[in-house]
């Protein structure tokens, strides 16, 4: 059975380019239709509550994390763990 004479031969590399032309060319009309689909998100009586109480817990835990937790001051030589030198390090830092 003959070929179909209609259809030409195309090499590998022509037929490569134009499936990425097209696979860009679907990429960008994908991103281009999703562009224009925002939610806008009002600010509501419930929100402004559940932001309130979020504000109100977060105080909280940064007080109960104060009180945990005594600020000290800088510890003295004796407590400082000995200093060692990185040998390998370029600056000896």
């Amino acid at each position: 059975m003959p070929s179909l004479p209609s259809i030409p031969q195309v090499p590998k590399e022509v037929l490569i380019a134009i499936a990425a032309v097209v696979a860009l060319l679907v990429v960008w009309l994908w991103g281009r239709s999703a562009r224009g689909r925002y939610v806008a998100i009002r600010k509501s009586e419930a929100s402004e509550a559940l932001t309130s109480e979020l504000g109100r817990i977060a105080d909280a835990l940064e007080r109960l994390a104060a009180l945990a937790t005594p600020h000290e001051t800088e510890p003295s030589a004796e407590e400082k763990p000995p200093r060692r030198e990185n040998w390998l390090s370029l600056f000896r830092r």
